[in-house]
């Protein structure tokens, strides 16, 4: 590997040529160049397959200890670590364990881990949390006053309340450490909730309900951006900052500068095939949104046409569950034969050859999809279980059937009622051959019962009760790793080497079998790292005999740390971001939301997952209330959404659902991450909580106002598919008014500029884009956004 730069630069590092620094000027720009050669020397032991571009690591306030391996290929060691807190102050690192710690955050916001392999060295990008110290306090003239127990709960506490502290003068305080962003949280006084009675800021919390919140700003972070001139590329700052500059997971450029710099970036000799150009820019703690950029060789990506499904960034995912979407074989229809199950809890019918037609006849590619997420397809148990009642309200009851597939009593054996191995394989081979992904929702965190590995070993469970005696069922946060979801679904103790060794080798199997390009992993934050670590170790072995790269993206609710904290090149690649869709819910179905909240979760979930992170942004799934049902006003929230969805035949309440469902299709469609579309959303269904939420799928008969959602849904889904700078571009908000937000992204010399009014009344855009070319959506006659509508528009100079 050679790097070299333009004469007249100099080295920031005495005898470290891969780090440059522009000669010394006051100039606001200055001009710098470096050449990428991508050959390297031959090599009597080939690298393994490349995982793909490791993930930064964020590091808080205080000392933080990483596991090795994660940047690893199975069988391959370190020589040596040296982390650069800044360009010129790098240390060689101490390994125990495999573990190395670092003792806080970079000083200027960035940093650099620097692998030392055999005949390479691989780097990781160290990024500050920005975090800050805040005290909650509870003042004694505050009502209602405790009087026995005053705790906090939020996001900051995982939502497990925490005992508040209290002082002399009969006040309590709870000390925390915070990230930038919105916190929501409340107080829960001897035992009830109640908001800060001392705190006038609220956020949604996405079900018609409130928070208090307290918001923290991050330091203001310098701009970088990327351009292509005469062919070539540039990156440039606009002020004084650290930058990074990396290529695949070599380093290029770690260097200060005090100055705004343009570097024009030459990349030749790589292979051809899919390349990363990745940049970062940091001063004061402030960084600045990560730039991406695939090249084809040595070529920047402009034209989205030459990206495959590969490229997950230009992913777009339709989930469905496979008993609720088509019936593609009548033969093996077979529902409970149980008069306590009520029909809308048993098998519906659908199965794999059902899905596998509906890829034939092209409905996912016409719908603008490229990777179809399908419920879990192995055995589940017979006969009814669980039990639903509310006896103080309604006679209603019922039991369940296995018919959602998340009760296995197999680990590799497909569901006879949902089809076979075969055409499993079947799906995956027709998906492939239609250039689409299949991913597999797997279960691992729990077992049916009456699988068979409870009669081999049956201790490899977690306890189902507590000491104190009580139930350990349900205790989602306070027992997050050893809950069980029923008294008949054991939990299984994955901590323990042995559970985890077997149970990654059944994922696994999966990997080899069957043709998927990755999973959905049910439950994950229930699930130790023992076990993340194990299966991706692996899929990173198989793919080291396939050549095959499987994607990997979780199920966690909780804070953005602790879904993050699932995320590293050693363990998921992604989790579904379900505090952006809370947001979402909150701003677009209820009057009295706001722009505000939802914008400042998304530049928290930018700082915190990446500003081109893979995170599923979803539509709704199988675990919420129908988006339209909440938006038309049809659910009450007051509710128990559950017991609605048992108890009213739930219908659309005017057209209001359907005009806010499309904006949050644009709105999906508009921002970073892997827009997720839960069936039945392309037509803005209706209904209330599981199971009401997952009814048969609809395809004919449609009315006006769902064929038009349809069609909607499939524009800003091809929109975002054919747009490099919808799919790898910066995003910049702007909250024109507390009706109109406006949205920018851009990549290299394309922009798009993306507007979405919240409001029911019609409202101007804040500048004149009559010479702009409009891509998705529409303006009113007079010119006007429409209420609840959505515009996309093309300003490239």
């Amino acid at each position: 590997m050679a790097f070299t730069t333009k004469q007249g630069s100099r080295s920031s590092i005495a005898n470290n040529p891969m780090n440059f620094f522009p000669s010394t000027s006051k100039a606001v720009a200055i001009a710098m160049a470096f050449a990428v050669l991508g050959c390297q020397p031959a090599s009597e032991n080939p690298s393994p397959p490349s995982w793909g571009a490791i993930m930064p690591i964020q590091v808080g306030a205080s000392s933080s200890t990483w596991m090795v391996q994660d940047w690893l290929a199975p069988g391959e060691t370190v020589d040596h670590i040296v982390y650069c807190d800044t360009a010129d102050a790098c240390d060689t690192l101490l390994m125990a364990d495999g573990q190395i710690t670092l003792p806080g955050a970079p000083s200027s916001g960035l940093g650099v881990l620097k692998l030392k392999l055999q005949g390479e060295e691989r780097m990781v990008p160290v990024l500050s949390k920005g975090e800050v110290r805040h005290t909650f306090t509870f003042d004694a003239s505050l009502a209602p006053q405790p009087k026995s127990s005053l705790e906090i709960v939020g996001d900051l506490t995982g939502w497990t309340p925490q005992p508040a502290k209290k002082a002399e003068d009969g006040s309590f305080a709870y000390e925390a450490i915070l990230r930038p962003g919105s916190h929501p949280y409340q107080w829960v006084v001897d035992g009830e909730w109640i908001l800060d009675p001392a705190n006038e800021d609220r956020m949604s919390n996405g079900m018609g309900g409130w928070n208090s919140a307290v918001r923290v700003t991050a330091p203001v972070p310098p701009q970088l951006q990327a351009f292509e001139k005469d062919g070539k590329l540039f990156l440039q700052t606009d002020g004084a900052a650290e930058v990074l500059v990396t290529v695949d997971n070599m380093l290029v450029h770690h260097g200060a500068h005090e100055d705004a710099i343009t570097l024009p970036v030459m990349l030749s000799g790589f292979d051809e095939g899919r390349h990363h150009v990745r940049a970062w820019a940091a001063h004061e703690g402030g960084i600045s949104q990560d730039l991406l950029i695939p090249t084809e060789g040595n070529t920047p990506v402009t034209d989205p046409a030459t990206l495959t499904r590969s490229d997950w960034h230009s992913a777009t995912m339709y989930f469905l569950m496979v008993d609720r979407f088509v019936n593609g074989d009548k033969d093996n229809d077979e529902p409970v034969n149980d008069p306590d199950i009520l029909p809308m809890a048993n098998h519906f019918g659908g199965d794999l050859q059902g899905v596998a037609a509906k890829v034939e006849e092209a409905y996912f590619e016409n719908l603008g999809m490229n990777t179809v997420w399908i419920s879990p397809v192995t055995q589940n148990a017979e006969g009814a279980w669980g039990y639903w009642q509310d006896s103080a309200r309604t006679d209603v009851t019922s039991r369940f059937s296995g018919y959602h597939g998340y009760w296995p009593v197999s680990c590799t054996e497909v569901d006879r009622r949902f089809g076979s191995n075969d055409a499993m394989t079947h799906l995956t081979d027709l998906a492939h051959e239609n250039g689409m992904n299949v991913l597999l929702d797997y279960v691992g965190n729990h077992v049916h019962e009456d699988h068979p590995l409870m009669d081999v070993h049956p201790d490899w469970t977690t306890e189902l009760y507590l000491p104190d005696g009580s139930l350990n069922t349900e205790r989602w946060d306070e027992y997050r790793l050893t809950t069980w979801f029923d008294t008949f679904m054991p939990t299984l103790d994955l901590e323990r080497p042995e559970v985890a060794e077997a149970m990654s080798d059944s994922a696994a199997w999966w990997a080899t079998h069957s043709g998927i390009d990755g999973f959905r992993h049910d439950a994950t934050k229930h699930i130790s790292e023992v076990f993340w670590r194990k299966l991706t170790t692996k899929l990173k072995a198989a793919q080291a005999q396939t050549g095959k790269r499987l994607f990997q993206i979780g199920e966690t609710y909780g804070s953005p740390d602790l879904i993050g904290s699932y995320l590293s090149s050693g363990m998921l690649d992604a989790q579904f971001d379900f505090n952006l869709y809370d947001k979402l819910v909150g701003a677009i179905a209820f009057e009295e939301g706001s722009w505000t909240d939802l914008v400042a979760t998304n530049q928290a979930s930018l700082a915190t997952y990446g500003a081109h992170h893979l995170m599923g942004n979803i539509t709704g799934n199988q675990d919420r209330p129908r988006f339209t049902s909440l938006a038309d006003g049809t659910l009450d929230v007051n509710e128990d959404m559950k017991f609605q969805g048992w108890t009213r035949d739930i219908q659309h309440g005017g057209d209001d659902g359907y005009a806010k469902m499309r904006l949050l299709m644009s709105y999906l469609m508009s921002v970073p991450g892997i827009p997720c579309v839960y069936y039945g959303d392309e037509i803005a269904d209706v209904g209330g909580n599981d199971p009401d939420n997952r009814r048969m799928m609809r395809f004919d008969n449609l009315n006006e106002q769902e064929m038009r959602t349809k069609q909607w849904t499939s524009d800003w889904a091809n929109l975002r598919r054919n747009r490099m700078s919808m799919l790898y571009g910066t995003t910049t908000f702007e909250i024109v008014d507390e009706h109109v937000l406006h949205i920018q992204r851009a990549y290299l010399n394309e922009v798009t500029d993306l507007y979405f009014n919240r409001d029911s009344q019609p409202h101007a855009l804040p500048s004149d884009h009559a010479a702009a070319t409009t891509l998705a959506g529409m303006l009113s006659t007079k010119g006007t956004l429409p209420a609840f509508g959505a515009v996309a528009f093309d300003t490239t100079l």
